[in-house]
């Protein structure tokens, strides 16, 4: 529906006249941003991973499922991708469910956190600079004390007990929630909450790049970007909204109608959107399904290699 509401606002041959116009370095650059994005988006959840479980993970068995799981959300309803890559580290990784969960909850907590932040330091930076220097200030003191407090809460969250087994499978899921907020006790060290924030905001930098990328691509003026930013902010956390698989019609909604309040027109906002976002949404796509088929295949043929094979010698 409201990607329905997205296209009926658009001159579409206005549009495809502008994306053949499209040139390609601008692209090039903006995927090798995000892939580096990808990749320190994967280094940041196995930092978390070791935290929250306490046990040494390999950093090499780490970015392909997690890669892999946001392309199947971008290709499967109801958060598909989150569940299988909870289901994956635990199982593969012998980690414990709430360990995994946990790590993804405060990885989602960064997420918002900075992306707001980012959020607030361009707006800000309409308010003056001393007003938008206190303003985003103001802001990143606000995240350090809400970690801090979700530390807090989670240091006197109960301990499992022996009692949980006799509640039956009631009890496991209670100690299973507790011990996942349990994992916010990590953050109670500063350094810790400093370098994951700074993570944060580094990997929404590098994707705020591609998104850039689009702008430029299409003619968008370099020394202009602070509408493509204010657009990709405005898209991104549109993305909450649920909606379609790849987030289809939610973030090109939110991001035309920032576009224009900055006054940018309509056609070419949507024409910056749509690039953009065919060029978030493939690139994970296309990987999840190459490594899935590459992940069954090497799974297939270990079994084989395990199972006599019954000829005669």
């Amino acid at each position: 529906m409201l990607l329905g509401i997205f296209v009926s606002q658009l001159d579409l041959s206005e549009i495809a006249a502008l994306a053949r116009r499209a040139t390609m370095t601008p692209l090039i650059l903006a995927l090798f941003l995000y892939g580096l994005d990808f990749y320190l988006r994967a280094v940041r959840f196995w930092m978390l991973l070791e935290a929250v479980s306490g046990r040494p993970v390999p950093l090499r068995a780490v970015p392909g499922p997690f890669i892999a799981s946001f392309g199947i959300s971008d290709l499967l309803p109801l958060r598909a991708g989150d569940i299988f890559r909870l289901a994956w580290f635990q199982r593969s990784m012998g980690l414990p469910a709430s360990s995994v969960l946990g790590a993804m909850l405060i990885e989602r907590f960064y997420d918002l956190s900075a992306l707001l932040l980012l959020g607030g330091v361009l707006f800000a930076s309409h308010l003056g600079t001393a007003t938008g220097l206190t303003a985003a200030l103001g802001l990143l003191l606000g995240f350090m004390i809400l970690a801090r407090l979700a530390a807090l809460i989670a240091g006197r969250t109960p301990t499992p007990s022996g009692a949980s087994v006799a509640r039956g499978w009631k009890g496991r899921i209670v100690d299973g929630a507790w011990a996942t907020l349990r994992s916010f006790a990590i953050l109670r060290s500063s350094r810790r909450q400093g370098l994951f924030l700074l993570l944060s905001l580094t990997c929404w930098i590098l994707e705020a790049g591609l998104f850039l990328g689009a702008w430029i691509s299409l003619g968008g003026a370099i020394g202009q970007w602070a509408p493509a930013m204010a657009a990709f902010t405005a898209s991104t956390l549109g993305t909450l909204v649920p909606g379609l698989p790849g987030h289809f019609g939610t973030f090109e909604l939110f991001g035309l109608a920032m576009f224009r309040l900055a006054g940018v027109d309509r056609n070419f906002g949507a024409a910056v959107l749509m690039l953009a976002h065919l060029l978030l949404w493939a690139p994970t796509a296309l990987y999840a399904l190459v490594w899935l088929a590459t992940a069954r295949r090497g799974r297939h043929s270990g079994q084989a290699a395990d199972q006599p094979d019954g000829t005669l010698r």
